[in-house]
């Protein structure tokens, strides 16, 4: 696009508003700097209301605020049962031991998925609540629901949401707090 254009027929710089424009840069930017970061601290943290807002507390633009990891946080049923039966099939076909799978089988499965490690080690700790190693059929099946989560393009939590403790976990869980 600048190729079209005529420099030559530009106006000059003038030096006195490069000096002014210098000055503003180098002194007065840096004089109110420091009134920011103080307006910063002693201002709270103000809550934008109305409009779409109305009835959130972030508004209407936080990721995930009424799906994927976040669906079903206002349900009293847990969000995983409606999948449950799907994923107790993989489950039992995986062959657990003593009613859980040790991380070697469910690492089997869980790479089928083709998602990174990463994201699949993330899964694994949100997963495993008991923190025993193995996933038992209703954190399999939280697992299950977190790679279905991720394979529709939403984030993972860092830390698992109380809506999503599986029931049997919800005690156990709440009394170590």
């Amino acid at each position: 696009m600048l190729m079209v254009h005529d420099f030559s027929k530009f106006h000059g710089l003038k030096p006195r508003m490069v000096d002014a424009l210098d000055e503003l840069l180098t002194l007065d930017i840096a004089k109110l700097m420091p009134l920011l970061r103080q307006e910063e601290v002693e201002v709270p943290e103000q809550i934008v209301q109305g409009g779409a807002f109305d009835g959130t507390r972030n508004g209407p633009f936080v990721e995930g605020a009424t799906e994927g990891a976040y669906e079903g946080m206002d349900d009293d049923e847990w969000v995983v049962t409606k999948d449950k039966p799907k994923y107790d099939e993989i489950f039992y076909n995986l062959s657990p031991m003593d009613g859980k799978l040790s991380g070697t089988k469910a690492k089997t499965w869980m790479v089928t998925t083709k998602l990174p490690n990463s994201v699949l080690g993330k899964i694994w700790k949100l997963s495993d609540v008991d923190r025993d190693g193995m996933l038992d059929d209703e954190e399999f099946a939280l697992a299950s629901h977190l790679i279905e989560v991720k394979l529709e393009g939403h984030g993972l939590p860092s830390d698992l949401p109380r809506h999503l403790v599986p029931p049997s976990k919800r005690r156990q869980k709440g009394s170590a707090e």
